[in-house]
């Protein structure tokens, strides 16, 4: 039986394609997977919750002065339901209504993969009915909240916290990506007034930024 010839010209291109393959795929892994993995130092992930606490600042004078105006035409004055609204809110009529009392960027932080700075907001939609296990939707005429987590251990280890009060809290215990009914009563938060007071806890703290190493 005489050997058909293109056989291996074939097999060759066939192995020739799965190296390149596997090449490109190992290239693509050490570029961005591992890009990803990289670790933050301590001092990159204090930034980062400096940054946050100013951020959600941000969001609580958007907010205040959010409600002072009826930005969506609904008739009624209302905190922001959505984070995102703040950039952009939508009319009754589904017009796209520009309020630019934040960025766009900082806006749409409202999931991990859009962090900034390493951190993304989790809204807080519902609050619970007294003496019940139930909860109800929150009344955007009196109240909203927003918590700003971090996306990874080595983003952040800070969350904080801010609501219709005008006042901005912070959490560094297992309680601290749960979004609370009322921080005044929840020994959980800590009310923070400004940046010196974020840096204090975080020298207090110490010891758990070289944990996440």
């Amino acid at each position: 039986m005489t050997a058909n010839p293109q056989h291996p010209i074939r097999i060759t291109g066939v192995l020739s394609t799965l190296i390149v393959t596997v090449l490109l795929a190992g290239t693509g892994y050490l570029l961005f997977f591992k890009a990803d993995k990289a670790i933050n130092s301590p001092e990159d992930i204090k930034q980062n919750e400096r940054i946050a606490f100013n951020n959600i600042g941000l969001v609580s004078k958007a907010q205040a002065e959010y409600i002072k105006h009826d930005h969506d035409n609904n008739g009624k004055l209302e905190y922001s339901r959505f984070i995102p609204h703040l950039w952009r809110t939508i009319g009754k009529n589904n017009e796209k209504i520009q309020v630019n009392l934040v960025d766009k960027k900082l806006a749409f932080a409202i999931k991990r993969a859009r962090a900034v700075d390493g951190y993304y907001f989790v809204h807080k939609f519902t609050r619970p009915i007294p003496e019940s296990e139930d909860r109800v939707d929150i009344d955007a005429e009196k109240e909203w909240g927003v918590l700003m987590i971090p996306a990874a251990d080595d983003t952040g280890y800070l969350t904080f916290f801010a609501n219709q009060s005008g006042n901005l809290y912070v959490c560094h215990n297992d309680m601290r990506r749960i979004v609370p009914n009322d921080p005044d009563t929840d020994n959980s938060w800590l009310l923070v007034k400004d940046i010196q007071e974020v840096i204090s806890l975080q020298q207090t703290i110490r010891g758990k930024y070289e944990s996440l190493k």
